[in-house]
């Protein structure tokens, strides 16, 4: 089995590899297969264009959906520091950290009850 073995070293770098250049005439070729060629081109040049394209634009709309989901959180930002700045927090005062948590489960609490449905009206019953 060793006359199936390559005898040329694998290349190592891009140095090793030789590159073929193949010349011809375009006389030699039918005008019928030239015709065929410049159509499958055409077809794989569409074809990539169109892949680009598609690409591109699913890349568009991931930045703009990006951009949205930034401009909410600086909005919670933003209204979560008004929020605490009109509370008067202060760092090293610990109470006033409590009373914000206690609002907050407040309101949750507030929210479910208004979102309490009879039992006949709640879909997971």
């Amino acid at each position: 089995m060793a006359f199936l073995e390559a005898q040329i070293p694998q290349p190592k770098s891009t140095t090793n590899y030789k590159s073929t250049t193949f010349k011809f005439s375009t006389k030699d070729i039918h005008p019928i297969d030239q015709m065929e060629m410049h159509k499958k081109t055409g077809e794989m040049i569409s074809s990539t264009l169109t892949n680009i394209a598609m690409s591109f634009y699913k890349l568009l709309v991931t930045v703009e959906n990006g951009e949205s989901v930034l401009l909410s959180q600086r909005n919670m930002i933003k209204s979560l520091e008004d929020s605490v700045f009109k509370i008067g927090y202060d760092p090293k005062d610990v109470n006033v950290v409590e009373e914000i948590i206690k609002n907050k489960n407040l309101d949750i609490a507030t929210l479910r009850k208004q979102i309490k449905l009879l039992a006949t009206k709640d879909p997971m019953t």
